[in-house]
């Protein structure tokens, strides 16, 4: 009796600490019905008078497992009834979404549509977090998956304990001494049958690699346990470095100066990672650096695509079409401080000119277009001014000229020249400036789309 009120303690004081860490006073519990989650569960309700807890539980149902699906969530309803606390039933088709999303397998497929309604039920019900129930042990086999996939430290450092969305309060204890709670309160569970199963690479690991690896050197996953612990504070310290890396060699949120020489493989994997790459991805990039044959073209995701061009890796959104450049035009009253501004403006985004906007259009270049820039003598091909520019594929796209719609002379190549005619003379009444509007100037970050990783939500 008194090793289960000591286990009951320790348990419930693990719990404890983890949710006052992350001072979260409201969590919605993901129970499935297993030891893991009902232990989740029952401990949250135990320590909800004393924390200031708001409880609400949700279950998912797949239909993945015939009537044991339906005999796992009736199992957390009825649990829920008991405890008095607040259930949202799920009910997925998986099929229907996979025949939707080619190329997601059915653990990537569950993911998505869990979590998606996970964070919606927190905001229509304002709760802090979603709590879920992966322990210690989960945190191992997720170790042993990443060094299988060739993650770099931020896959090694496996799970976050709260990454501000999900918090994990079991992190610190292990499977047996969840069972050893539960057995202690006299509580029950359901088992998963699938979790008896090697057919899933996590089983796999679980049910047969770490056995073998416990049979040959004892302890095994308690010094996995301690490499975790040592890589989580290795990992916040790469994190910083590679933070300031991209703050210098990221312009934007999807371009990488990658040809920088202090680029490695884990800062291309840095900034491919919000976009869906991986480890195998970002050393292919850094090795087709030095291809002048290699590829050039990644995709990341069923979204995003990483583009090799001049200088820079530039991120594609499939789905989003590039806005329109748009200018703002103001009217001015000629002065002599006016036109000062007017000879010391070296800016190309600005423009002054006689005339308002009616005077012309804006329009796409046309091959053959020709200007007559300032300072120079005769012509030039605009297509020779964009290219002298030396601007990526999405900065290209962007470019617009300006046309006096009088004539077709071409009087502003958009953020690169200007033309010498319609020049503003100082006995003019008035001037007028053409300037291109900030958003083009510094286009919003692309919406990231991000795919569900395999070691963190």
């Amino acid at each position: 009796m008194h090793n289960s009120r000591d286990s009951v303690r320790k348990f419930e004081k693990a719990v404890a600490e983890a949710l006052e860490a992350a001072q979260a006073k409201s969590l919605l519990v993901a129970v499935s019905g297993g030891a893991d989650s009902v232990a989740l569960l029952r401990s949250s309700a135990r320590l909800a008078p004393i924390l200031g807890l708001r409880l609400q539980a949700v279950n998912c149902n797949f239909h993945l497992r015939a009537e044991e699906s339906d005999r796992d969530s009736a199992f957390t309803a009825a649990l829920c009834r008991r405890l008095g606390i607040p259930l949202h039933c799920l009910d997925y088709d998986v099929a229907l979404h996979m025949e939707r999303h080619p190329g997601l397998s059915v653990e990537m497929a569950c993911r998505e549509l869990r979590y998606a309604d996970f964070f919606r039920i927190c905001r229509e019900e304002a709760l802090d977090r979603v709590a879920v129930a992966h322990n210690a042990d989960d945190d191992v086999e997720t170790l042993m998956l990443a060094l299988l996939r060739g993650s770099g430290t931020r896959g090694l450092r496996g799970m976050d304990a709260d990454n501000g969305r999900v918090i994990r309060p079991l992190l610190g204890v292990t499977r047996s001494e969840i069972e050893s709670y539960l057995q202690a309160i006299g509580q029950d569970f359901i088992t998963d049958s699938s979790n008896l199963s090697s057919d899933f690479r996590r089983n796999f690991i679980r049910r047969d690699v770490l056995p073998l690896l416990e049979s040959r050197w004892p302890g095994a996953r308690k010094s996995l346990s301690r490499t975790l612990s040592i890589m989580k504070e290795e990992a916040a310290i790469a994190d910083a470095h590679y933070r300031r890396q991209l703050a210098l060699l990221s312009p934007d949120s999807a371009t990488l100066l990658v040809y920088a020489p202090e680029v490695s493989t884990g800062t291309i994997l840095r900034f491919l990672e919000p976009f869906g790459g991986n480890p195998a991805i970002a050393e292919e990039i850094l090795k087709s650096r030095s291809l002048q044959h290699g590829a050039r073209h990644w995709r990341l995701s069923a979204s995003h695509t990483a583009v090799l061009e001049r200088d820079r890796l530039i991120i594609s959104d499939h789905g989003a079409a590039l806005p329109s450049p748009e200018v703002n035009w103001e009217k001015l009253r000629m002065s002599p401080s006016l036109m000062d501004e007017i000879k010391r403006n070296r800016s190309h985004d600005i423009i002054y000119l006689p005339h308002d906007e009616s005077a012309y259009e804006l329009r796409l270049p046309a091959p053959g277009d020709r200007m007559a820039p300032l300072g120079m003598k005769g012509s030039r091909l605009v297509s020779d001014i964009i290219s002298d520019a030396r601007l990526d594929s999405r900065r290209k796209a962007g470019i617009r000229v300006l046309v006096r719609r009088s004539d077709g002379e071409i009087i502003w190549v958009s953020g690169l020249k200007r033309s010498r005619h319609d020049l503003v003379v100082p006995s003019a009444p008035h001037a007028y400036r053409c300037q291109l509007t900030p958003s083009t100037l510094n286009p919003q970050p692309l919406t990231l789309n991000p795919q569900p990783s395999t070691l963190n939500p």
